[in-house]
């Protein structure tokens, strides 16, 4: 493609369609392609920190213990799995004695963390640990800036992004993210979702750094390529 409006319309105007479940259900799978996924606790808190810090995108989400009654209070972060584009760090909030220490990262105003549907997340960071999220940016805002009216879950944004199938288990969505030992179900899914995020982000950055001429300023300012090519 050549770098013009045109052809950047026509992006834009990709990335604001839907692709149907049938189709999706036919692309080949997302896979993290053997990237480490690592359990954090007390004994490795400090280095998963200092490791994700080194990286400056990051995948971020978290996962909570569901609740089953209806009307009860929602219950607090259970994990938080966060990745850059090697690694991926899973969170037991209940193994980490101070999480203030996670909460370098999280209002690290120069290490972006990328996720989808972050609202939720994000009030609970702050009323749960008390932290000030910093470079926080939620890929939904992304597409609605493209022009999307509907809601876009992670299925699809791999599926529009990256022409693959992020197999989501209701199995592991519904499981009590809470329990000591997570199953390799569970880390799967958790890291599955981070390694997206970040991967999705990634290539969005490339398929439209080409076009910073011509990007919307908002879109420039969420890809993070407002600098680019200065």
């Amino acid at each position: 493609m050549t770098n013009n409006a045109t052809d950047y319309q026509a992006l834009v105007k990709y990335y604001a369609s839907q692709i149907d479940k049938l189709v999706i259900a036919g692309l080949p799978p997302y896979e993290n392609h053997g990237r480490e996924v690592i359990l954090v606790d007390d004994h490795n808190l400090h280095h998963a920190v200092h490791d994700l810090l080194q990286a400056p995108y990051l995948g971020f989400d978290t996962e909570s213990k569901p609740n089953f009654i209806k009307g009860e209070k929602s219950n607090g972060i259970a994990i938080m799995q966060i990745s850059s584009s090697s690694r991926c760090y899973i969170f037991q909030m209940q193994n980490i004695t101070d999480p203030t220490v996670l909460g370098e990262l999280v209002m690290h105003s120069k290490t972006i963390k990328i996720g989808v549907g972050l609202k939720d997340d994000l009030a609970k960071l702050r009323s749960q640990y008390k932290f000030h999220p910093a470079a926080f940016v939620d890929l939904g805002t992304i597409f609605r800036a493209f022009g999307r009216r509907n809601s876009v879950g992670s299925k699809q944004l791999v599926a529009l992004v990256l022409n693959q199938k992020l197999r989501k288990s209701k199995k592991a969505t519904m499981s009590n993210w809470a329990i000591e030992t997570l199953s390799p179900l569970q880390i799967s899914y958790a890291s599955d979702d981070a390694f997206s995020g970040v991967d999705v982000y990634l290539r969005l950055r490339e398929v439209f750094a080409p076009y910073t001429a011509v990007l919307d300023k908002n879109i420039l300012k969420l890809l993070d390529l407002a600098t680019a090519g200065k």
